[in-house]
C-alpha cells in the first residue's frame, strides 16, 4: 500500500471517526472502501440539449390552432355557450 495523506474537515473527521468505532475498524479502512466504491461507479455524462428531446413535442403546428395557454377565455366560452 501506499501511504497519503488527506485533508477532512472537523465535522466529517467527527463522524469518520464515530463510524470506524460503531464499526470496530479503521479510519483509514472506511476512506479506502469509499474511495474504491466511489471509484467503480462509472462518472455521469454531462447532459446536453440533445438529451432532452421531449422539449417542444406539445408544439403545435404554426398552422394550427393558437396553444390554449394564449386563447383560454375564448375555450372557456366555447364550453360555457354550448
Amino acid at each position: 500500500m501506499i501511504r497519503t495523506q488527506i485533508q477532512l474537515n472537523e465535522t466529517t473527521h467527527r463522524l469518520l471517526k464515530n463510524r470506524a468505532h460503531s464499526e470496530n475498524r479503521s479510519m483509514s479502512a472506511l476512506v479506502r472502501d469509499a474511495v474504491n466504491q466511489y471509484l467503480q461507479t462509472p462518472p455521469r455524462r454531462k447532459l446536453t440539449l440533445k438529451d432532452f428531446t421531449f422539449i417542444g413535442s406539445g408544439r403545435s403546428d404554426s398552422n394550427g390552432p393558437r396553444p390554449l395557454s394564449t386563447r383560454h377565455d375564448d375555450a372557456l366560452a366555447e364550453i360555457y355557450n354550448e
